[in-house]
């Protein structure tokens, strides 16, 4: 085992009443120094004393400095020995949560590593039954327990084991032990499928009302009178998110009842036993299951870290607490920013929380997973969780070790007006705030009036010090926000690092969003997306399963898309379009507008005239149309708009304003081409839209 170094380990037990017990702790050096260690070797700590008259005994073992030197700890009592070899001290951390912390690494992009840990890297972990259950059992314990199922330390050589455990764990141990250069242990406790209510004790529950008659309210509370009793018919009770709205969600996510979510079930089995553990701090990822009520999870949540902190030991420089926001994911059909509303509270919360805590972001990472009929085979799980081990690991550093790195992921402190323009300021973000690599248009950000309406913005990062945001059309801007949407891989701000900023708005009183417009910037022919408009489904297979989708479409005539990023007006790229046969069958063209994860019908009821950049790169002249199309079946086609014969970057502009149709609820926005020479190529760069209505 590895015990955590500056900390007096309680060794505990039982034997005989009132018998003599001792205790002896031994050292043997290993040959791997660290400096400024000394050691006295042989014979450490030893000591007798009497069980109490129910034989329970206690000792703590003296404050030891980390190393890789191997102790040996020998129990003694009424003639029985028990001997515990190959110990070491040093940094100790435990992983709880729920299915994206209990992921196994043979799943994820961690399972590569794996092969590469080897006996001797000081690295070890403790796991026990997954479901905290003893094998063969299906009721959980109403009362906290003593014993632990299926306990056992994990050595970092036994790759098939460690391919079974959480991935974020073990990629947080091999990154943070390649900086710290000590031993290190994870105990690893996670459980899918698990409601925040299941890890916490009874006893907070039935004190805190709003706790209890939240559990009472989607039917998950059991007493003694009902506990481990299954609804009749094993009935799945269904509640939405309201918010603001009183709309119903038809898509808002089912919440189903297992045992071992039972109010305090979890705590009971999987955080009681290791009462007194001492430790350097917890790694939290969970909230796949309470994501629809934000501000009760920020309240358990808090009652949790209190819990942490009462009944684990640790350095003196107390228990830390390093945790993640959710993924993007399709948790609504109707509302586009429900996951943006739980992200928002739990880092909120995070000053107020009673550990010292740090926070990381995760939208930037892929969203790829895995497909078939396995628990893990679903969306809501991606593969990506190498980096979200890194990124722990990289809090841990400047949270409790106390190095020159972010001590949570970089955020917006403050915002000032500077004539038409917001100026925002950032901590937490190293040696400064950057663009992700290889992005050179800051994204993301949206701003608003007095009307608390907010739109799409231009931003710029100014000397990687401040961030300058603003729209032309809104002369006193009131507030903004950052990334505030389910799907908002888009925003591409980052700490020195390269953790992404917590996304944020800064006035909750927005009365209207207007959504992200990826395929507006020209730069990318693809990205990740949900087409199915129905995302109760928990496992998406056949060909409606979400992945790599195009932005954009050829709806007819001949032709294909590139990307070039040589010849392009702002951004990264601009979209080639190389087409044939345009004389006699006109091109129709567009962005792919039915996305579940794109929020349709697109709205455009702000606007007056939609722009289209246009490099044409033949001497000659050709006609754009733009035609639409509502959700109430009516369409139109604008009036020819001539691309000139120029060889240079040349502005169409649309009028949306007398459109008759819908801009509200559109479901087509195509261009039509037409070329008298037949065959030829258009540069087409920066959707953009114009002439606000007030």
């Amino acid at each position: 085992m590895i015990l955590q170094q500056q900390v007096r380990t309680r060794i505990y037990g039982n034997t005989r009443p009132s018998a003599v017990v001792n205790i002896t702790l031994e050292r043997f050096p290993s040959g791997r120094l660290l400096a400024n260690v000394e050691a006295d070797y042989g014979i450490v700590f030893q000591e007798s004393d009497y069980a109490e008259e129910d034989g329970f005994f206690e000792f703590k073992l003296p404050m030891i400095e980390a190393s890789f030197d191997k102790f040996r700890l020998s129990i003694e009592a009424e003639g029985e020995r028990r001997v515990f070899k190959d110990i070491m001290f040093g940094e100790v951390w435990l992983s709880a949560g729920s299915s994206n912390m209990s992921m196994p690494c043979g799943l994820t992009d961690v399972a590569p590593l794996v092969k590469k840990l080897d006996k001797d890297c000081g690295i070890r972990f403790f796991t026990q039954n997954e479901s905290g259950l003893k094998v063969g059992s299906k009721e959980y314990s109403y009362k906290p327990l003593g014993r632990i199922f299926g306990g056992r330390w994990v050595l970092p050589h036994e790759h098939e084991v460690v391919l079974n455990l959480s991935a974020v764990s073990v990629s947080f141990a091999l990154e943070l032990s390649e900086q710290i250069k000590l031993p290190l242990a994870v105990f690893i406790l996670p459980c899918p499928a698990s409601f925040i209510h299941s890890w916490l004790p009874r006893k907070v529950i039935e004190q805190d009302a709003i706790i209890k008659n939240h559990i009472r309210e989607i039917r998950h509370y059991r007493d003694a009178e009902n506990w481990n009793e299954l609804p009749a018919a094993e009935k799945v009770e269904e509640r939405y998110f309201r918010g603001k709205s009183t709309a119903k969600d038809e898509a808002a996510e089912t919440i189903p009842f297992l045992l071992q979510n039972q109010p305090a079930a979890l705590f009971n089995h999987k955080l009681a036993p290791y009462t007194s553990l001492a430790l350097r701090g917890i790694l939290w990822y969970h909230g796949e299951e309470d994501i629809q009520f934000p501000d009760y999870y920020v309240r358990a949540f808090k009652a949790l870290c209190q819990v942490f902190k009462d009944m684990f030991q640790s350095p003196t420089s107390g228990l830390h607490l390093i945790y993640s926001q959710l993924t993007p994911r399709l948790a609504s059909d109707i509302d586009a920013s429900r996951l943006a509303y739980f992200n928002e509270a739990i880092a909120a919360a995070r000053r107020r929380l009673p550990l010292r805590a740090g926070m990381i972001t995760n939208y930037d990472l892929p969203l790829q997973f895995r497909t078939g009929n396995g628990y893990y085979d679903s969306p809501n799980t991606p593969i990506a969780k190498l980096e979200i081990g890194r990124r722990m690991s990289a809090i841990a550093l400047g949270l409790a070790y106390k190095l020159d790195r972010p001590s949570s992921a970089p955020e917006c402190v403050d915002a000032e007006n500077v004539g038409n323009k917001l100026l925002l300021k950032f901590e937490n973000a190293g040696k400064g705030i950057c663009l992700r690599n290889g992005e050179s248009q800051l994204k993301g950000f949206s701003i608003c009036g007095e009307d608390k309406a907010y739109i799409l913005a231009e931003a710029k990062e100014l000397y990687q010090v401040r961030v300058i945001v603003w729209h032309d059309e809104i002369p006193n801007p009131t507030s903004c926000a950052y990334g505030f949407f389910n799907f908002n891989q888009e925003a591409n701000l980052c700490g020195s690092s390269g953790m992404p900023l917590v996304p944020f708005r800064l006035d909750r009183e927005a009365t209207h969003w207007e959504k992200p417009r990826q395929w507006a910037c020209c730069d990318a022919l693809e990205a990740f997306r949900f087409p199915l408009s129905d995302p109760r489904s928990p496992r998406m297979g056949g060909k409606a399963v979400p992945g790599i989708y195009p932005l954009w479409k050829l709806h007819s005539g001949r032709g294909r898309f590139a990307l070039e990023r040589d010849n392009k007006r702002q951004g990264d790229a601009s979209m080639l379009l190389e087409y044939s046969k345009a004389d006699e069958r006109p091109l129709h063209f567009g962005p792919v507008l039915d996305y579940a994860s794109d929020y349709p019908p697109l709205d455009l009821h702000l606007w007056t005239e939609l722009r289209i950049e246009i490099f044409n790169a033949e001497h000659r002249t050709k006609t754009l149309r733009l035609a639409l199309a509502d959700a109430n079946g009516r369409e139109t086609i604008s009036e020819v708009q001539e691309i000139k014969n120029i060889l240079s970057w040349q502005t169409i502009v649309f009028n949306l304003k007398d459109a008759p149709v819908d801009l509200m609820r559109l479901i087509k926005l195509d261009f039509i081409l037409q070329d008298p020479d037949a065959s030829g190529s258009l540069y087409i760069d920066q959707i953009q839209l114009k002439g606000l209505i007030k």
